[in-house]
Protein backbone atom coordinates (compact mmCIF):
# COMPACT_ATOMS: atom_id res chain seq x y z
CA UNK A 1 0.00 0.00 0.00
CA UNK A 2 1.42 3.52 -0.60
CA UNK A 3 2.19 5.61 2.69
CA UNK A 4 0.82 8.99 3.00
CA UNK A 5 3.63 11.37 2.07
CA UNK A 6 3.46 10.78 -1.45
CA UNK A 7 6.02 8.35 -2.22
CA UNK A 8 6.65 5.32 -3.85
CA UNK A 9 6.46 1.89 -1.14
CA UNK A 10 8.50 -1.29 -2.34
CA UNK A 11 5.89 -3.25 -0.98
CA UNK A 12 3.17 -2.31 -2.62
CA UNK A 13 4.46 -4.54 -5.82
CA UNK A 14 4.20 -1.90 -8.06
CA UNK A 15 6.91 0.07 -10.54
CA UNK A 16 7.11 3.79 -10.10
CA UNK A 17 5.38 6.05 -12.62
CA UNK A 18 7.21 8.94 -13.77
CA UNK A 19 6.53 12.20 -13.32
CA UNK A 20 4.70 14.26 -15.97
CA UNK A 21 5.82 17.40 -16.24
CA UNK A 22 2.78 18.72 -17.42
CA UNK A 23 0.81 17.32 -14.10
CA UNK A 24 -2.51 15.65 -14.36
CA UNK A 25 -3.91 15.06 -17.54
CA UNK A 26 -7.72 14.40 -19.20
CA UNK A 27 -9.76 11.25 -19.89
CA UNK A 28 -8.04 11.65 -22.98
CA UNK A 29 -4.66 11.67 -22.57
CA UNK A 30 -4.23 15.72 -23.17
CA UNK A 31 -2.56 18.00 -20.29
CA UNK A 32 -4.78 19.68 -18.09
CA UNK A 33 -2.20 22.45 -18.13
CA UNK A 34 -1.08 22.61 -22.10
CA UNK A 35 1.02 25.95 -21.88
CA UNK A 36 3.80 24.85 -19.60
CA UNK A 37 4.23 23.33 -16.15
CA UNK A 38 1.67 23.28 -13.49
CA UNK A 39 4.09 24.92 -11.17
CA UNK A 40 5.02 27.70 -14.21
CA UNK A 41 4.17 31.58 -13.07
CA UNK A 42 4.59 34.14 -15.82
CA UNK A 43 6.92 36.53 -14.80
CA UNK A 44 4.92 40.30 -13.88
CA UNK A 45 5.72 43.32 -15.00
CA UNK A 46 5.12 46.78 -13.72
CA UNK A 47 3.73 49.74 -15.77
CA UNK A 48 0.71 47.36 -17.64
CA UNK A 49 2.72 44.62 -18.29
CA UNK A 50 5.35 45.43 -20.42
CA UNK A 51 9.07 44.65 -19.62
CA UNK A 52 10.58 47.34 -18.54
CA UNK A 53 13.35 48.86 -21.36
CA UNK A 54 17.14 47.65 -19.43
CA UNK A 55 19.68 50.41 -19.72
CA UNK A 56 22.06 49.87 -22.66
CA UNK A 57 25.53 49.24 -21.09
CA UNK A 58 27.71 51.70 -22.86
CA UNK A 59 30.25 50.63 -24.27
CA UNK A 60 33.77 52.56 -23.33
CA UNK A 61 35.31 54.98 -25.34
CA UNK A 62 39.16 54.63 -25.99
CA UNK A 63 40.87 57.71 -26.93
CA UNK A 64 41.82 57.34 -30.88
CA UNK A 65 45.26 56.23 -31.54
CA UNK A 66 47.56 59.08 -32.04
CA UNK A 67 50.63 59.22 -34.67
CA UNK A 68 53.68 60.68 -32.64
CA UNK A 69 54.09 64.40 -32.96
CA UNK A 70 56.90 65.54 -34.99
CA UNK A 71 60.05 66.16 -33.41
CA UNK A 72 61.98 69.61 -33.88
CA UNK A 73 65.23 69.71 -36.03
CA UNK A 74 67.96 70.22 -33.50
CA UNK A 75 70.70 68.91 -36.33
CA UNK A 76 73.16 71.27 -37.07
CA UNK A 77 72.24 73.17 -40.16
CA UNK A 78 73.84 72.05 -43.43
CA UNK A 79 73.08 72.49 -46.99
CA UNK A 80 72.04 69.09 -47.44
CA UNK A 81 69.89 69.24 -44.59
CA UNK A 82 67.95 72.73 -45.70
CA UNK A 83 67.28 71.64 -49.02
CA UNK A 84 65.87 68.08 -47.68
CA UNK A 85 63.60 69.57 -45.20
CA UNK A 86 62.64 72.08 -47.92
CA UNK A 87 61.61 69.54 -49.96
CA UNK A 88 59.44 67.66 -47.54
CA UNK A 89 57.92 70.77 -46.68
CA UNK A 90 57.01 71.95 -50.38
CA UNK A 91 55.69 68.39 -50.74
CA UNK A 92 53.63 68.53 -47.46
CA UNK A 93 51.52 71.62 -49.35
CA UNK A 94 52.69 71.36 -52.49
CA UNK A 95 49.22 72.23 -53.86
CA UNK A 96 48.82 75.41 -51.67
CA UNK A 97 52.52 76.53 -52.66
CA UNK A 98 51.96 76.08 -56.22
CA UNK A 99 49.25 77.96 -56.26
CA UNK A 100 50.78 80.75 -54.12
CA UNK A 101 53.37 81.43 -56.04
CA UNK A 102 51.21 80.88 -59.21
CA UNK A 103 49.06 83.62 -58.86
CA UNK A 104 52.03 86.05 -56.38
CA UNK A 105 54.39 85.31 -59.63
CA UNK A 106 51.26 86.99 -62.29
CA UNK A 107 50.92 89.49 -60.20
CA UNK A 108 54.55 90.63 -59.60
CA UNK A 109 54.83 90.33 -64.00
CA UNK A 110 51.96 92.70 -63.73
CA UNK A 111 53.15 95.39 -61.50
CA UNK A 112 56.99 95.41 -63.14
CA UNK A 113 55.18 95.55 -66.56
CA UNK A 114 52.67 98.73 -65.19
CA UNK A 115 55.76 99.92 -63.68
CA UNK A 116 57.91 100.55 -66.87
CA UNK A 117 55.48 101.29 -69.86
CA UNK A 118 58.34 101.33 -72.00
CA UNK A 119 58.72 97.68 -71.86
CA UNK A 120 55.47 97.15 -72.16
CA UNK A 121 55.98 99.04 -75.48
CA UNK A 122 58.55 97.02 -76.94
CA UNK A 123 56.54 93.66 -76.11
CA UNK A 124 53.87 95.01 -78.13
CA UNK A 125 55.48 96.34 -81.10
CA UNK A 126 58.24 93.72 -80.97
CA UNK A 127 57.81 93.55 -85.10
CA UNK A 128 58.35 97.35 -85.50
CA UNK A 129 61.82 98.45 -85.02
CA UNK A 130 61.43 102.09 -85.05
CA UNK A 131 58.97 101.98 -81.90
CA UNK A 132 61.11 99.18 -79.95
CA UNK A 133 63.76 101.44 -80.68
CA UNK A 134 61.63 104.50 -79.16
CA UNK A 135 60.80 102.35 -75.66
CA UNK A 136 64.19 101.28 -75.22
CA UNK A 137 64.88 105.09 -75.41
CA UNK A 138 61.83 106.18 -73.24
CA UNK A 139 62.81 103.35 -70.61
CA UNK A 140 66.60 104.78 -70.32
CA UNK A 141 65.55 108.17 -68.66
CA UNK A 142 65.53 109.13 -64.61
CA UNK A 143 61.89 108.80 -64.59
CA UNK A 144 61.52 105.34 -65.94
CA UNK A 145 64.04 103.91 -63.98
CA UNK A 146 62.62 105.67 -60.87
CA UNK A 147 59.26 104.08 -61.47
CA UNK A 148 60.28 100.61 -62.39
CA UNK A 149 62.76 101.06 -58.70
CA UNK A 150 59.41 101.93 -57.02
CA UNK A 151 57.37 98.50 -59.17
CA UNK A 152 60.42 96.38 -57.52
CA UNK A 153 59.54 97.84 -54.16
CA UNK A 154 55.75 96.89 -54.45
CA UNK A 155 56.78 93.46 -56.06
CA UNK A 156 59.05 92.21 -52.92
CA UNK A 157 56.31 93.31 -50.83
CA UNK A 158 53.92 90.55 -52.65
CA UNK A 159 56.80 88.13 -52.65
CA UNK A 160 56.75 88.80 -48.62
CA UNK A 161 53.71 86.75 -48.58
CA UNK A 162 55.98 83.60 -49.52
CA UNK A 163 58.56 84.89 -47.09
CA UNK A 164 55.38 84.49 -44.38
CA UNK A 165 54.55 80.89 -45.69
CA UNK A 166 58.32 79.66 -45.81
CA UNK A 167 58.40 80.83 -41.81
CA UNK A 168 55.19 79.46 -40.98
CA UNK A 169 56.41 76.61 -42.22
CA UNK A 170 59.57 76.17 -39.88
CA UNK A 171 56.67 75.98 -37.15
CA UNK A 172 54.30 73.76 -38.62
CA UNK A 173 55.80 72.04 -41.61
CA UNK A 174 52.28 72.20 -43.32
CA UNK A 175 51.17 75.25 -44.13
CA UNK A 176 47.98 76.94 -44.70
CA UNK A 177 46.63 80.14 -46.86
CA UNK A 178 46.07 82.31 -44.13
CA UNK A 179 50.05 81.91 -43.21
CA UNK A 180 50.93 83.44 -46.02
CA UNK A 181 48.94 86.46 -44.80
CA UNK A 182 50.50 86.78 -41.46
CA UNK A 183 52.64 89.65 -41.94
CA UNK A 184 54.51 90.40 -38.84
CA UNK A 185 56.70 93.63 -38.97
CA UNK A 186 54.73 95.11 -42.05
CA UNK A 187 56.60 99.05 -40.65
CA UNK A 188 59.40 96.86 -41.11
CA UNK A 189 58.75 95.12 -44.65
CA UNK A 190 57.87 98.31 -46.38
CA UNK A 191 61.57 100.03 -45.16
CA UNK A 192 63.27 96.85 -46.98
CA UNK A 193 60.85 97.33 -50.06
CA UNK A 194 62.28 100.35 -50.31
CA UNK A 195 65.71 99.63 -49.82
CA UNK A 196 64.82 96.99 -52.37
CA UNK A 197 63.74 99.83 -54.78
CA UNK A 198 66.80 101.84 -54.21
CA UNK A 199 69.07 98.81 -55.15
CA UNK A 200 66.78 98.28 -58.27
CA UNK A 201 67.38 102.02 -59.51
CA UNK A 202 71.32 101.93 -58.92
CA UNK A 203 71.22 98.87 -60.86
CA UNK A 204 69.59 99.80 -63.63
CA UNK A 205 71.53 103.66 -63.62
CA UNK A 206 74.92 102.12 -63.25
CA UNK A 207 74.29 98.74 -65.43
CA UNK A 208 77.70 97.29 -65.06
CA UNK A 209 78.62 98.44 -61.25
CA UNK A 210 75.05 98.81 -60.65
CA UNK A 211 74.56 94.72 -61.00
CA UNK A 212 77.11 94.07 -58.99
CA UNK A 213 75.70 95.93 -55.96
CA UNK A 214 72.61 94.26 -56.82
CA UNK A 215 74.04 90.78 -56.29
CA UNK A 216 76.45 91.47 -53.52
CA UNK A 217 73.29 93.67 -51.25
CA UNK A 218 70.55 90.87 -52.28
CA UNK A 219 73.30 88.06 -50.41
CA UNK A 220 73.95 90.32 -47.53
CA UNK A 221 70.24 90.99 -47.23
CA UNK A 222 69.32 87.27 -47.02
CA UNK A 223 68.30 86.72 -43.79
CA UNK A 224 66.31 90.21 -42.98
CA UNK A 225 63.02 89.84 -44.46
CA UNK A 226 62.67 86.47 -41.86
CA UNK A 227 63.85 88.37 -39.15
CA UNK A 228 61.25 91.01 -40.10
CA UNK A 229 58.96 88.53 -39.80
CA UNK A 230 59.89 87.24 -36.60
CA UNK A 231 59.03 90.68 -35.52
CA UNK A 232 62.02 92.13 -34.47
CA UNK A 233 63.03 96.13 -35.33
CA UNK A 234 64.21 97.08 -38.65
CA UNK A 235 67.28 98.27 -37.21
CA UNK A 236 67.91 95.13 -35.53
CA UNK A 237 67.08 92.80 -38.26
CA UNK A 238 68.87 94.64 -40.49
CA UNK A 239 72.29 94.56 -38.35
CA UNK A 240 70.96 91.49 -37.40
CA UNK A 241 70.56 89.46 -40.83
CA UNK A 242 73.87 90.54 -42.35
CA UNK A 243 76.02 89.80 -39.57
CA UNK A 244 74.17 85.84 -40.13
CA UNK A 245 75.29 86.13 -43.65
CA UNK A 246 78.80 87.24 -42.77
CA UNK A 247 79.08 84.51 -39.88
CA UNK A 248 77.72 81.83 -42.54
CA UNK A 249 79.11 83.36 -45.82
CA UNK A 250 80.06 80.02 -47.33
CA UNK A 251 76.69 78.57 -46.62
CA UNK A 252 75.14 81.91 -48.11
CA UNK A 253 77.30 81.66 -51.61
CA UNK A 254 75.98 78.30 -51.98
CA UNK A 255 72.45 78.80 -50.92
CA UNK A 256 72.80 81.81 -53.40
CA UNK A 257 74.07 80.20 -56.57
CA UNK A 258 71.97 77.17 -56.38
CA UNK A 259 68.61 79.50 -56.55
CA UNK A 260 70.77 81.73 -59.33
CA UNK A 261 71.16 77.98 -61.29
CA UNK A 262 67.90 77.05 -60.90
CA UNK A 263 66.35 80.19 -61.82
CA UNK A 264 68.40 80.14 -64.81
CA UNK A 265 67.34 76.85 -65.72
CA UNK A 266 63.86 77.76 -65.37
CA UNK A 267 64.26 80.28 -68.44
CA UNK A 268 63.80 76.53 -70.48
CA UNK A 269 60.34 76.27 -68.98
CA UNK A 270 59.36 79.62 -69.96
CA UNK A 271 59.67 80.54 -66.50
CA UNK A 272 56.79 78.04 -65.09
CA UNK A 273 59.80 75.88 -62.97
CA UNK A 274 60.26 78.91 -60.41
CA UNK A 275 56.46 78.00 -59.04
CA UNK A 276 58.79 75.32 -57.70
CA UNK A 277 61.94 76.69 -57.03
CA UNK A 278 61.06 80.04 -55.33
CA UNK A 279 59.38 78.47 -52.68
CA UNK A 280 62.32 75.75 -52.75
CA UNK A 281 64.42 78.59 -52.14
CA UNK A 282 62.63 80.09 -49.49
CA UNK A 283 61.60 77.49 -47.50
CA UNK A 284 65.83 76.44 -47.60
CA UNK A 285 66.58 80.61 -46.68
CA UNK A 286 64.00 80.23 -43.82
CA UNK A 287 65.34 76.97 -42.53
CA UNK A 288 69.01 77.88 -42.31
CA UNK A 289 67.93 81.55 -40.92
CA UNK A 290 65.74 79.40 -38.15
CA UNK A 291 68.82 77.27 -36.98
CA UNK A 292 71.34 80.14 -37.67
CA UNK A 293 69.15 82.07 -34.64
CA UNK A 294 69.39 79.05 -32.24
CA UNK A 295 65.47 78.14 -33.50
CA UNK A 296 64.47 74.47 -33.92
CA UNK A 297 62.48 73.85 -36.68
CA UNK A 298 59.46 71.45 -36.93
CA UNK A 299 60.89 67.74 -38.98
Amino acid sequence: MSNTHGGWNPQDGQSPQPVDPYGPRDPYGRPANPYGRPDYQPAQYPYGGFQQQQPVQQVPAYPPVQEPAPQPDQDPPTIGRAWRWAWGAFGTSWGTWVLMSLVLGVAQVAVVLLASPSTLDGLMNATDPAALAAAQAAGQTLEAKALGAAGTAVSFLLQALLYAGALAATRTRRVRFRDFFLLRGLGGLVGYALIAGVIGFVSTAVPLVGGLIQVVCTLLLLAVPFLLLKGEGFGRALAGGVGLVLSHVGTALAVFAIFAGLAFASIFTCGLGLVVVAPAMLLVGAYLVQRWTGEPVQS
